[in-house]
């Protein structure tokens, strides 16, 4: 699989996925496998994190959702 820089959900390394939004106080975890097997293994991770929060927000320029990936994942 090869990526232009981003992570994609099949290469994700940890059995979890885990966000969070400072913001709203939101936070989740989700089975690394069950959602390869929901969205795909191509799925781009910084689109994967506003698919699972679905916030209102992710297209308001002046007040954005600011949801994040909890584990900081090094090439």
């Amino acid at each position: 699989m090869v990526t232009r820089g981003t992570w994609v959900l099949g290469e994700w390394p940890l059995p979890l996925v885990r966000i969070k939004c400072e913001k709203c106080q939101r936070l989740g975890q989700y089975h690394t496998q069950r959602l390869v097997d929901q969205h795909g293994a191509d799925m781009n991770m910084p689109e994967l994190r506003h698919v699972l929060v679905r916030c209102s927000k992710r297209y308001t320029m002046n007040d954005p959702c600011q949801v994040v990936f909890v584990d900081r994942v090094e090439r």
